[in-house]
């Protein structure tokens, strides 16, 4: 896990330094989420690295301004893995529930749910159920609480 979630997100970030990392967690679950598409024509090339210049850009700006820097996740392919990576996330975006100019991230649902699909078929579980996208984020928050949850239930059946 990166030293981001593990770190920063478990103490509580000041209010500019909360909103620059939820912004940047959702900059790069969108162009994780481009990356894990299947190539198409050069219209989707270039959505991709307009994705990929706009993560970059912001995770330069964010580590240089802010201690512990951002290290992007790499690898989210365990119930336990995605169970910490949710509770990290969930933990950030509690501090902008009520923040009014805080946006609702539906990249980074989207890769929690990319992420748990492909743990599902690997292990031959059903997949989580998804809701509507998130309006709210409050409702992501509520969103987060279910990923984990259904990651603990897979950490608890017993081995095939």
């Amino acid at each position: 896990m990166s030293a981001e979630p593990k770190e920063a997100i478990s103490r509580s970030l000041g209010p500019a330094q909360a909103a620059d990392l939820s912004l940047l967690v959702d900059l790069e679950a969108c162009w994780e989420n481009l990356r894990h598409t299947s190539p198409g024509d050069l219209h989707d090339l270039r959505g991709r690295q307009k994705a990929y210049d706009a993560f970059h850009t912001k995770l330069v700006a964010y580590n240089r301004q802010y201690r512990p820097a951002h290290v992007p996740e790499l690898l989210l392919n365990t119930p336990s893995r995605l169970r910490r990576w949710c509770q990290a996330m969930r933990r950030l975006y509690l501090q902008l529930e009520h923040d009014p100019k805080g946006h609702c991230p539906v990249y980074l649902l989207e890769k929690g749910y990319r992420c748990a699909d492909r743990i599902s078929a690997r292990l031959n579980k059903d997949r989580v159920k998804r809701s509507t996208p998130p309006g709210t984020i409050l409702d992501l928050i509520g969103e987060l609480e279910v990923l984990a949850q259904w990651c603990d239930r897979l950490t608890s059946l017993p081995a095939a």
